[in-house]
């Protein structure tokens, strides 16, 4: 099991890389982060562009195993820039970037160029890290929150951006994380309803483009509920993919913590890589931050099963 789950990660994240890694609180190099709960680890990693990577998400790796070092993916052409090919772990609408960004400013001068570098990373204890990220050239901040529960392997992810600058900025879009899977054959599932109809469930095979589950209402509700599944579909012949039963199968899953307008944006890219950005709803949003001021995304928690999506719900039940 274990050589099948190293040959795994070998298979797919074969371009991609880390440079620190705090494995529960033990650091093993200076630029890799690894963080392990329950049956799952969590890898993500500095790469040679200074950019922080989404490196591994999945079933609990050995204290001797180790994902391939980080760095950014080739330039597909001239406007596919590696800076919107390779997944990263929280991408700012800036240099040419073509994917959903996980934050969006307006500076007071009108630009609205955002490229966020790593600065720092700071482990708050065994279980949780901070990682610190700034604007290339603006006094713009944004420090990531990682909290890992020992117990579920669920991690809780969020967001706080600080404006360091002379004038005021506009916040247009902010998430609370964005979650990273490498190409494979996937099934999203996500629940709607209306009153007295609610929880209905949707299933599909995520194809390329986005799908977008929200709420404009200023709440939670029936309407689309801030959660969704992801899991892996097995061709068992060539005609008929199988997706992850109810007790069998890998499931990447998630859930936002907001009770106002939020936004989930599942979205296929063209380098085949599935792409979950969450947080508050951009729609009718336009927050100004004041010099100095800070402001805080909701949280956004993921998990991981191995036991299909009922592994998945009772996982998400017990956290």
């Amino acid at each position: 099991m274990r050589v099948r789950r190293v040959s795994q990660i070998s298979r797919y994240l074969s371009l991609l890389a880390f440079s620190l890694v705090v494995c529960c609180a033990r650091a093993q190099s200076p630029q890799n982060f690894r963080l392990d709960g329950g049956n799952t680890t969590y890898v993500f990693g500095v790469n040679e562009r200074s950019e922080l990577q989404s490196l591994y998400w999945g079933g609990r790796l050995g204290a001797p195993d180790s994902v391939p070092p980080a760095h950014s993916f080739p330039e597909m052409a001239s406007f596919d820039s590696p800076y919107t090919t390779t997944p990263q772990e929280f991408a700012s609408w800036g240099a040419g970037l073509f994917t959903e960004p996980a934050l969006k400013v307006t500076f007071a001068d009108g630009n609205r160029d955002l490229v966020l570098h790593f600065v720092r990373a700071t482990a708050v204890n065994s279980q949780n890290l901070d990682i610190e990220l700034k604007d290339i050239s603006r006094e713009v901040f944004v420090t990531l929150h990682y909290a890992m529960d020992a117990e579920s392997g669920i991690l809780a992810r969020s967001a706080t951006i600080e404006n360091r600058e002379k004038a005021a900025i506009i916040v247009e879009q902010a998430a609370a994380a964005q979650w990273s899977l490498p190409p494979a054959r996937y099934v999203l599932s996500y629940l709607t309803g209306r009153w007295a109809g609610e929880w209905t469930i949707n299933q599909e095979e995520i194809q390329g483009g986005a799908r977008v589950i929200e709420s404009r209402r200023g709440t939670t509700g029936a309407q689309a509920n801030p959660w969704f599944a992801i899991s892996r579909n097995v061709r068992q012949e060539a005609t008929a993919p199988i997706e992850a039963s109810e007790e069998n199968g890998e499931v990447w899953f998630g859930a936002l913590a907001w009770s106002g307008s939020w936004r989930i944006t599942v979205e296929h890219t063209q380098r085949d890589w599935v792409r979950v950005t969450g947080g508050f709803n951009p729609f009718d949003f336009g927050y100004k931050l004041k010099a100095g001021e800070k402001l805080e995304t909701p949280v956004f928690y993921g998990g991981y099963s191995a036991h299909g999506l009922g592994g998945a719900s009772r996982l998400l039940h017990r956290f």
